[in-house]
């Protein structure tokens, strides 16, 4: 009697130790797939995030290129500017005391 129960209680130990193995690993090698597939978005978002940072970096060059191209061809028309505004006001001051 004494000897059944402890067979029966070591089966019990083995089997339920056996089943605790078997609900680890399955529940480690979901956690994994999990994690895998976290690192796969998250690589991909770093790829993207560098893309747009590339893009941004690029779109920052050209538009500096043009504010640079924008204020070289006020700098180049200002003489003409200031020209005409003189002769305007030339004019405009012939014309007054004409009257």
């Amino acid at each position: 009697m004494v000897l059944s129960i402890i067979g029966w209680s070591f089966v019990v130990a083995v089997t339920t130790c056996g089943v605790t193995v078997f609900w680890a690993k399955l529940a480690l090698a979901q956690a994994k797939s999990a994690l895998e597939q976290d690192i796969r978005y998250w690589h991909a978002e770093a790829v993207k995030a560098r893309e747009l940072a590339a893009q941004f970096k690029h779109e920052n060059t050209i538009w500096s290129k043009g504010c640079q191209q924008g204020r070289e061809d006020v700098m180049a028309i200002m003489p003409l500017l200031v020209a005409t505004q003189d002769r305007l006001a030339v004019t405009t001051l012939v014309e007054t005391t004409e009257v």
